[in-house]
Protein backbone atom coordinates (compact mmCIF):
# COMPACT_ATOMS: atom_id res chain seq x y z
CA UNK A 1 0.00 0.00 0.00
CA UNK A 2 1.42 3.47 -0.73
CA UNK A 3 1.55 5.70 1.49
CA UNK A 4 0.10 8.73 1.44
CA UNK A 5 2.68 12.30 2.42
CA UNK A 6 0.89 14.41 4.99
CA UNK A 7 3.50 17.38 4.17
CA UNK A 8 1.42 20.38 2.88
CA UNK A 9 0.35 21.40 -0.64
CA UNK A 10 2.79 24.27 -0.32
CA UNK A 11 5.36 21.77 -1.46
CA UNK A 12 3.31 21.12 -4.64
CA UNK A 13 2.88 25.22 -5.23
CA UNK A 14 6.86 25.15 -5.08
CA UNK A 15 7.22 22.26 -7.61
CA UNK A 16 4.34 24.14 -10.40
CA UNK A 17 6.15 27.22 -9.95
CA UNK A 18 9.50 25.25 -10.93
CA UNK A 19 7.25 24.35 -14.03
CA UNK A 20 5.92 27.66 -15.01
CA UNK A 21 9.49 29.44 -14.50
CA UNK A 22 10.60 27.07 -17.57
CA UNK A 23 7.77 28.04 -19.82
CA UNK A 24 6.45 24.35 -19.17
CA UNK A 25 8.63 22.36 -21.72
CA UNK A 26 10.68 21.04 -19.55
CA UNK A 27 10.15 18.94 -15.96
CA UNK A 28 10.45 20.20 -12.97
CA UNK A 29 12.61 19.90 -10.38
CA UNK A 30 12.07 16.79 -8.39
CA UNK A 31 9.91 17.80 -5.46
CA UNK A 32 10.46 15.80 -2.32
CA UNK A 33 7.16 14.71 -0.92
CA UNK A 34 8.82 13.99 2.88
CA UNK A 35 9.18 10.37 2.42
CA UNK A 36 12.48 10.20 0.77
CA UNK A 37 10.86 9.31 -2.62
CA UNK A 38 11.75 12.48 -5.06
CA UNK A 39 8.82 13.24 -7.26
CA UNK A 40 8.73 15.32 -10.71
CA UNK A 41 5.85 17.78 -11.56
CA UNK A 42 4.78 16.82 -15.34
CA UNK A 43 5.63 19.53 -18.26
CA UNK A 44 2.84 22.06 -17.94
CA UNK A 45 1.70 21.52 -14.72
CA UNK A 46 -0.01 24.76 -14.44
CA UNK A 47 -2.41 24.20 -16.81
CA UNK A 48 -2.93 20.76 -15.83
CA UNK A 49 -6.68 19.99 -15.25
CA UNK A 50 -5.76 17.50 -12.34
CA UNK A 51 -4.39 20.53 -10.53
CA UNK A 52 -7.21 22.82 -10.56
CA UNK A 53 -7.72 21.76 -7.41
CA UNK A 54 -4.07 23.50 -5.61
CA UNK A 55 -5.41 26.58 -4.32
CA UNK A 56 -7.71 25.29 -2.03
CA UNK A 57 -5.85 22.73 -0.60
CA UNK A 58 -3.93 24.92 -0.19
CA UNK A 59 -5.31 27.32 1.72
CA UNK A 60 -7.19 24.31 3.55
CA UNK A 61 -3.67 23.35 4.83
CA UNK A 62 -2.29 26.70 5.47
CA UNK A 63 -4.11 29.87 6.08
CA UNK A 64 -5.32 31.16 9.59
CA UNK A 65 -8.89 31.96 8.29
CA UNK A 66 -9.40 28.41 7.76
CA UNK A 67 -8.64 27.74 11.39
CA UNK A 68 -10.59 30.74 12.36
CA UNK A 69 -13.88 29.34 10.28
CA UNK A 70 -13.13 26.11 12.24
CA UNK A 71 -13.01 27.73 15.43
CA UNK A 72 -16.29 29.90 14.78
CA UNK A 73 -18.11 26.92 14.01
CA UNK A 74 -17.59 24.92 16.78
CA UNK A 75 -17.88 27.63 19.19
CA UNK A 76 -21.52 28.26 17.92
CA UNK A 77 -21.82 24.42 17.82
CA UNK A 78 -21.40 24.85 21.87
CA UNK A 79 -23.48 27.53 22.38
CA UNK A 80 -26.51 26.34 20.23
CA UNK A 81 -25.79 22.98 22.75
CA UNK A 82 -26.47 25.12 25.61
CA UNK A 83 -29.69 26.48 24.52
CA UNK A 84 -31.13 22.92 23.31
CA UNK A 85 -30.30 21.27 26.42
CA UNK A 86 -32.41 24.22 27.96
CA UNK A 87 -35.02 23.92 25.51
CA UNK A 88 -37.27 20.85 25.52
CA UNK A 89 -39.11 21.82 22.30
CA UNK A 90 -35.41 22.66 20.29
CA UNK A 91 -34.50 20.27 17.50
CA UNK A 92 -32.13 20.74 14.53
CA UNK A 93 -34.36 18.83 11.99
CA UNK A 94 -37.60 19.70 10.34
CA UNK A 95 -40.89 18.15 11.60
CA UNK A 96 -40.50 15.75 8.37
CA UNK A 97 -37.33 14.12 9.53
CA UNK A 98 -37.36 14.80 13.75
CA UNK A 99 -41.15 13.71 13.90
CA UNK A 100 -42.91 13.21 17.39
CA UNK A 101 -40.87 12.81 20.01
CA UNK A 102 -40.89 13.36 24.08
CA UNK A 103 -39.28 15.76 25.52
CA UNK A 104 -37.59 13.67 27.76
CA UNK A 105 -35.78 12.02 24.78
CA UNK A 106 -32.34 11.46 24.68
CA UNK A 107 -30.28 14.42 22.60
CA UNK A 108 -28.15 13.78 19.98
CA UNK A 109 -25.65 15.26 17.23
CA UNK A 110 -24.97 14.45 13.72
CA UNK A 111 -22.38 15.06 12.10
CA UNK A 112 -20.83 14.31 8.52
CA UNK A 113 -16.92 12.93 8.59
CA UNK A 114 -14.96 13.84 5.73
CA UNK A 115 -14.18 17.76 5.80
CA UNK A 116 -15.70 18.09 8.75
CA UNK A 117 -14.73 16.37 11.98
CA UNK A 118 -11.99 14.66 9.98
CA UNK A 119 -9.40 16.75 7.13
CA UNK A 120 -8.34 15.01 4.23
CA UNK A 121 -6.67 17.33 2.27
CA UNK A 122 -3.49 15.22 2.49
CA UNK A 123 -5.57 12.57 0.48
CA UNK A 124 -6.08 15.60 -2.24
CA UNK A 125 -2.34 16.73 -2.14
CA UNK A 126 -1.07 13.50 -3.28
CA UNK A 127 -4.01 13.35 -6.12
CA UNK A 128 -2.04 16.83 -7.23
CA UNK A 129 1.31 14.92 -6.77
CA UNK A 130 0.20 11.69 -7.88
CA UNK A 131 -1.83 12.10 -10.52
CA UNK A 132 -4.40 9.40 -11.72
CA UNK A 133 -3.39 8.79 -15.22
CA UNK A 134 -5.50 11.34 -17.67
CA UNK A 135 -5.89 8.88 -20.82
CA UNK A 136 -7.76 6.28 -18.73
CA UNK A 137 -11.17 5.83 -19.51
CA UNK A 138 -13.87 7.11 -17.05
CA UNK A 139 -15.07 4.08 -15.71
CA UNK A 140 -11.00 2.78 -15.73
CA UNK A 141 -10.17 6.68 -13.94
CA UNK A 142 -12.84 5.71 -11.22
CA UNK A 143 -11.81 2.49 -10.35
CA UNK A 144 -8.23 4.07 -9.81
CA UNK A 145 -9.47 6.18 -7.74
CA UNK A 146 -11.82 4.63 -5.64
CA UNK A 147 -8.50 1.67 -4.80
CA UNK A 148 -6.41 5.10 -3.98
CA UNK A 149 -9.38 6.34 -2.23
CA UNK A 150 -9.94 2.62 -0.30
CA UNK A 151 -6.15 2.55 0.83
CA UNK A 152 -6.36 6.32 2.52
CA UNK A 153 -8.96 5.16 4.76
CA UNK A 154 -7.79 1.79 5.44
CA UNK A 155 -4.15 4.16 6.72
CA UNK A 156 -6.26 5.96 8.80
CA UNK A 157 -4.16 9.24 8.55
CA UNK A 158 -7.36 11.74 8.49
CA UNK A 159 -6.51 14.32 11.55
CA UNK A 160 -9.05 16.06 13.51
CA UNK A 161 -10.77 19.23 12.34
CA UNK A 162 -9.33 21.81 14.96
CA UNK A 163 -11.81 22.12 17.60
CA UNK A 164 -14.07 18.85 16.67
CA UNK A 165 -12.54 16.60 19.03
CA UNK A 166 -13.48 19.11 21.68
CA UNK A 167 -16.82 19.94 20.68
CA UNK A 168 -18.25 16.25 20.89
CA UNK A 169 -16.26 15.16 24.00
CA UNK A 170 -17.97 17.86 25.96
CA UNK A 171 -21.07 17.04 24.22
CA UNK A 172 -20.58 13.16 24.86
CA UNK A 173 -19.72 14.44 28.71
CA UNK A 174 -22.91 16.16 28.78
CA UNK A 175 -25.25 13.24 27.56
CA UNK A 176 -25.37 14.06 23.90
CA UNK A 177 -25.06 10.78 21.78
CA UNK A 178 -22.33 12.27 18.53
CA UNK A 179 -23.72 10.23 15.60
CA UNK A 180 -21.33 10.14 12.53
CA UNK A 181 -23.88 10.35 8.80
CA UNK A 182 -21.06 9.84 5.91
CA UNK A 183 -21.67 8.81 2.62
CA UNK A 184 -17.89 6.42 3.20
CA UNK A 185 -19.87 2.72 2.43
CA UNK A 186 -20.10 -0.37 4.31
CA UNK A 187 -16.60 -1.53 3.36
CA UNK A 188 -14.57 1.45 4.71
CA UNK A 189 -16.71 1.33 8.00
CA UNK A 190 -14.40 -0.15 9.98
CA UNK A 191 -11.25 1.74 9.33
CA UNK A 192 -13.27 4.61 9.45
CA UNK A 193 -14.67 3.97 12.69
CA UNK A 194 -10.74 3.34 13.93
CA UNK A 195 -9.85 6.56 11.91
CA UNK A 196 -12.55 8.30 14.24
CA UNK A 197 -11.27 6.82 17.66
CA UNK A 198 -7.39 7.33 17.06
CA UNK A 199 -7.92 11.36 16.23
CA UNK A 200 -9.88 11.21 19.84
CA UNK A 201 -12.83 11.64 18.49
CA UNK A 202 -16.02 10.04 20.31
CA UNK A 203 -17.43 6.84 19.69
CA UNK A 204 -18.68 4.08 22.10
CA UNK A 205 -20.45 1.66 19.37
CA UNK A 206 -19.36 1.68 15.74
CA UNK A 207 -22.41 -0.17 14.53
CA UNK A 208 -24.90 1.85 15.59
CA UNK A 209 -22.81 5.98 15.66
CA UNK A 210 -21.75 5.31 12.29
CA UNK A 211 -24.28 5.54 9.46
CA UNK A 212 -22.55 4.70 6.23
CA UNK A 213 -23.64 4.05 2.39
CA UNK A 214 -25.37 1.47 0.77
CA UNK A 215 -27.63 2.27 -1.66
CA UNK A 216 -28.75 -1.76 -1.61
CA UNK A 217 -29.99 -1.26 1.63
CA UNK A 218 -31.58 2.42 1.26
CA UNK A 219 -29.07 3.91 2.54
CA UNK A 220 -28.38 6.08 -0.26
CA UNK A 221 -26.21 9.36 -0.81
CA UNK A 222 -29.03 11.46 0.03
CA UNK A 223 -28.52 11.26 3.70
CA UNK A 224 -32.39 12.32 4.59
CA UNK A 225 -33.36 8.17 5.83
CA UNK A 226 -30.36 8.03 7.98
CA UNK A 227 -30.87 11.09 9.81
CA UNK A 228 -34.62 9.70 10.15
CA UNK A 229 -33.02 6.64 11.79
CA UNK A 230 -31.21 8.44 14.37
CA UNK A 231 -34.23 11.13 14.86
CA UNK A 232 -36.55 7.57 15.76
CA UNK A 233 -34.74 7.59 19.15
CA UNK A 234 -33.52 10.82 19.84
CA UNK A 235 -33.97 14.86 19.62
CA UNK A 236 -31.23 15.88 17.26
CA UNK A 237 -30.42 19.04 18.55
CA UNK A 238 -26.93 19.91 16.06
CA UNK A 239 -26.36 19.12 12.40
CA UNK A 240 -23.28 20.07 11.34
CA UNK A 241 -21.47 19.06 7.59
CA UNK A 242 -19.47 20.70 4.84
CA UNK A 243 -22.04 19.82 2.37
CA UNK A 244 -25.44 21.07 1.52
CA UNK A 245 -26.74 17.27 1.47
CA UNK A 246 -25.21 16.69 5.20
CA UNK A 247 -28.77 18.87 6.45
CA UNK A 248 -31.09 18.31 3.11
CA UNK A 249 -31.94 16.42 0.73
CA UNK A 250 -32.83 16.75 -2.88
CA UNK A 251 -29.23 19.17 -3.63
CA UNK A 252 -28.29 17.89 -6.47
CA UNK A 253 -30.01 20.78 -8.93
CA UNK A 254 -29.03 23.61 -10.44
CA UNK A 255 -27.42 26.57 -8.71
CA UNK A 256 -30.27 28.41 -8.31
CA UNK A 257 -32.52 25.93 -6.56
CA UNK A 258 -29.40 25.07 -4.20
CA UNK A 259 -29.56 29.10 -3.58
CA UNK A 260 -33.23 28.79 -2.70
CA UNK A 261 -32.78 25.54 -0.48
CA UNK A 262 -30.12 27.43 1.81
CA UNK A 263 -32.74 30.54 2.04
CA UNK A 264 -35.90 28.85 2.58
CA UNK A 265 -34.13 27.99 5.82
CA UNK A 266 -31.73 31.06 6.41
CA UNK A 267 -32.28 30.99 10.13
CA UNK A 268 -31.35 27.82 10.51
CA UNK A 269 -27.60 28.23 9.74
CA UNK A 270 -25.08 29.37 12.38
CA UNK A 271 -27.83 28.00 14.70
CA UNK A 272 -29.03 24.44 14.61
CA UNK A 273 -27.08 23.70 11.14
CA UNK A 274 -23.56 24.29 11.41
CA UNK A 275 -21.32 24.28 8.30
CA UNK A 276 -17.68 24.07 8.01
CA UNK A 277 -15.77 25.63 4.90
CA UNK A 278 -14.72 23.02 1.90
CA UNK A 279 -13.58 24.33 -1.40
CA UNK A 280 -11.66 21.45 -2.45
CA UNK A 281 -15.02 19.29 -3.04
CA UNK A 282 -18.31 19.04 -3.31
CA UNK A 283 -22.40 18.68 -4.35
CA UNK A 284 -21.37 22.16 -5.63
CA UNK A 285 -19.48 20.53 -8.64
CA UNK A 286 -22.47 18.72 -9.38
CA UNK A 287 -24.69 21.91 -9.95
CA UNK A 288 -22.62 23.45 -11.96
CA UNK A 289 -22.16 20.80 -14.75
CA UNK A 290 -26.39 20.21 -14.19
CA UNK A 291 -25.89 17.60 -12.00
CA UNK A 292 -24.04 15.46 -15.14
CA UNK A 293 -21.27 14.84 -13.28
CA UNK A 294 -21.16 12.84 -9.70
CA UNK A 295 -18.48 14.40 -7.99
CA UNK A 296 -17.67 11.48 -5.88
CA UNK A 297 -16.89 9.47 -9.61
CA UNK A 298 -13.23 12.10 -10.01
CA UNK A 299 -13.21 11.25 -13.56
CA UNK A 300 -10.20 12.59 -15.45
CA UNK A 301 -8.58 13.14 -18.49
CA UNK A 302 -11.31 14.72 -21.34
CA UNK A 303 -13.73 14.91 -18.51
CA UNK A 304 -11.59 16.54 -15.95
CA UNK A 305 -10.97 19.50 -18.87
CA UNK A 306 -14.53 19.77 -19.57
CA UNK A 307 -15.74 19.85 -15.75
CA UNK A 308 -12.92 22.39 -15.64
CA UNK A 309 -14.21 24.38 -18.63
CA UNK A 310 -17.99 24.37 -17.27
CA UNK A 311 -17.17 25.69 -13.82
CA UNK A 312 -15.24 28.64 -15.61
CA UNK A 313 -18.56 29.57 -17.51
CA UNK A 314 -19.95 30.38 -14.30
CA UNK A 315 -17.93 32.57 -13.07
CA UNK A 316 -18.83 36.38 -12.54
CA UNK A 317 -17.26 39.68 -13.75
CA UNK A 318 -18.15 42.98 -12.82
CA UNK A 319 -19.62 44.43 -16.04
CA UNK A 320 -16.97 47.08 -16.15
CA UNK A 321 -14.29 44.72 -16.30
CA UNK A 322 -15.85 42.53 -18.81
CA UNK A 323 -16.59 45.43 -21.40
CA UNK A 324 -14.14 48.44 -20.17
CA UNK A 325 -15.69 51.90 -21.09
CA UNK A 326 -14.80 55.62 -19.74
CA UNK A 327 -15.88 56.21 -16.24
CA UNK A 328 -18.18 59.02 -15.77
CA UNK A 329 -18.02 62.00 -13.30
CA UNK A 330 -20.32 62.41 -11.48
Amino acid sequence: MQSIVRGPAILVLLALSACAGNGGSKPAAPLDDLSGVPRVAPPGALKDPVHDNLNAVLWTQTSAEYRALAAQAFNQAARTLAKARADAAFSALPEAEQGKIGADAPLAIITDIDETVLDNSAFSVDLIQNPINPALAPAEARKAFEQRWNDWVAQREALPIPGAAELLADAEKNGITVFYITNRKDPEKAETCNNLVQAKLPLKDCATQVLTRNDAEGRTKDKGSRRKMVAAGHRVVLVMGDNLGDFLDGVYVSPEERAALVDQHATWWGDRWIVLPNPMYGSWEDALGNGAIDAASHTFGAEQERRRLEKARHLRAVDWWANPAPMEKK
